[in-house]
């Protein structure tokens, strides 16, 4: 009957030892680990031996504190009594367990049902509130202990004269030379020009880090701020989004600059255009447009100067004005053909979907701008943090693509081509030497030739080429009694070499018995090096 109750106040000393546990094992983990950094032991192995050591403080210290704390039966029923208020009824019933009488079989009884009407699960879990820091102290001491070293260092540092000033300037003028580079805004590289500026007067002198980390944060929120006043995608692509019209789905599109979607967004207004075939469709569905974008432009907070505005400001114009000349045209005569009523149509759609062509192009040029802002704002703040311990900086500033700009490589200088090697019967020609030139970013080769002569009648040319490879090739010609090197032999004419390569194939031939794979053998050298290939005195 206790037996539930029994398990619950086992987990709940299985949890109250897994806090002691956990707070033991990171306390013992961050002392080695300390120790280890202390005598500069930095190999991950030792950082393996801390955590496996405070695994095993662990599962020792949980073991230790269930043991000591084993649960027994009065324990259970105590705590049965005071969790369920049965007056020492559970207690009373374990004490007299062993003892048998008409009034303790009543109290047995009674003391039976009292517990059965109350489930294991109501028994609260408690842990002492004591321990619960325990936990993370250890984890404050076990991450600290990583940084051990560092504040050793910085306990340790010596007072000398720190000056950072000459490194800030180098490394404020290459960013700024990144900038330069840049395919953003002219407008926003001026503004990063001055907070560039504006950071090295502020950092002149100071020597302090953390001083020096504060500026520079600093400086990085000026360049968000730059950013939202020359980039204005996020307020139109808002300002689109809260219009419940045909414009709705570009919100989007612009608010993330996605140049690749423009043409799809503009879709829906460009099938509208051209499913336009009476001069009252002209007007409403242009009126409407017009509407939409007067509204677009009056609720967008946005400087009338900037580009994404004036595109939507001349799409405005444009379409007014084809309005206007429709209802001029139509005004101006009461009796107007169909002809004439047709081919106004068809005039107002051609110049209406050339205005909103115009727009999408116009969009695609101002977003990409907007795009190479981003980018460079994130570079520029990334090699802010340079400027936090310029004496920790090695090399010079750079992020991958130098700030969106193409640079042609130069192409790795080529290898130094094959020799031409060439022997005669009586002297050996002398090696021809080639270097290949150096390639360029444009591909092209280097070229290097070389030639040599041997006595009589032996001519080498060797030719390398560049371009991050190498090629050669080496002509020779023969007299016709040349030789061949052939090892601890010496010189041995070539004839002789394919005579006896042609009979030890014929010997191989033979042993497997087979006359129609000789004869092949010798139609194959035939055919190779001529009639009478394998005689010693025609090679």
């Amino acid at each position: 009957m206790l037996k539930g109750f029994n398990k619950r106040l086992k987990l709940e000393k299985i949890l109250q030892g897994s806090i002691y546990a956990l707070s033991g094992g990171l306390f013992i983990s961050a002392i080695l680990i300390a120790c280890f950094q202390g005598f500069k032991l930095t190999d991950w192995y030792f950082y393996l031996i801390a955590i496996g050591s405070g695994l095993l403080v662990f599962a020792i210290i949980l073991l230790l504190y269930i043991f000591i704390n084993k649960v027994k039966e009065k324990d259970v029923a105590r705590r049965i009594d005071q969790s369920f208020n049965l007056r020492e009824k559970a207690a009373t019933m374990v004490e007299f367990k062993d003892k048998d009488s008409l009034l303790i079989q009543k109290q047995r009884e009674d003391a039976k049902k009292s517990i059965k009407l109350n489930s294991p699960r109501k028994l609260i879990l408690k842990i002492t509130m004591a321990s619960l820091p325990l936990p993370l102290l250890g984890a404050g001491a076990f991450t600290t202990s990583f940084f051990t070293q560092d504040i050793v260092n910085m306990l340790t540092v010596e007072d000398e004269e720190i000056d950072f000033d000459d490194d800030t300037d180098k490394i404020i003028d290459e960013i700024k030379d990144y900038i330069g580079k840049s395919q953003a805004s002219a407008a926003f590289k001026e503004k990063l020009y001055e907070i560039l500026e504006q950071l090295r007067e502020d950092l002149k002198g100071d020597t302090s880090i953390p001083s020096r980390f504060a500026k520079v944060e600093k400086a990085k929120g000026e360049v968000d701020v730059a950013l939202d006043e020359v980039n204005t995608k996020e307020e139109i692509g808002e300002g689109l989004l809260n219009d419940e019209t045909d414009f709705t789905s570009l919100g989007e599109v612009i608010k993330n600059a996605e140049t690749d979607k423009l043409e799809e967004s503009f879709k829906p207004l460009l099938d509208e255009v051209n499913t336009i075939f009476s001069i009252d469709g002209i007007l409403n569905t242009l009126g409407e447009r017009i509407d939409n974008l007067r509204d677009l432009l009056d609720n967008i907070d946005v400087p009338t100067s900037d580009a994404n505005y004036k595109t939507f400001s001349d799409l405005l114009v444009k379409l007014e004005a084809i309005r206007d000349n429709v209802e001029n045209k139509m005004a101006a005569s009461n009796n107007v053909s169909s002809s004439t009523i047709n081919k106004l149509i068809m005039d107002s759609q051609e110049q209406a979907k050339k205005a909103i062509e115009e727009a999408i192009e116009n969009l695609k040029t101002d977003l990409t701008l907007e795009k190479a802002n981003d980018q460079l704002a994130e570079d520029v703040k990334k090699l802010m943090d340079q400027l936090v311990d310029p004496s920790t900086t090695e090399g010079d500033p750079s992020i991958d693509g130098e700030g969106g700009s193409n640079n042609n490589q130069e192409g790795e200088e080529g290898e130094a081509g094959d020799e031409g090697n060439q022997e005669t019967d009586q002297n050996q020609g002398e090696s021809g030497e080639a270097d290949g030139g150096e390639g360029n970013g444009d591909g092209d080769k280097g070229e290097g030739s070389g030639s040599g002569a041997g006595g009589q009648e032996g001519e080498g040319d060797g030719q390398g080429q560049g371009e991050g490879a190498s090629g050669g090739g080496a002509e020779t010609e023969y007299g016709s009694n040349d030789k061949v090197y052939t090892g601890e032999n010496g010189s041995t004419e070539y004839g002789d070499v394919i005579g006896d390569y042609q009979n030890d194939a014929s010997d191989d031939a033979k042993g497997t018995g087979d006359d129609d794979l000789e004869g092949a053998i010798g139609d194959y050298f035939d055919e190779l090096y001529g009639e009478g290939s394998g005689n010693k005195t025609n090679p």
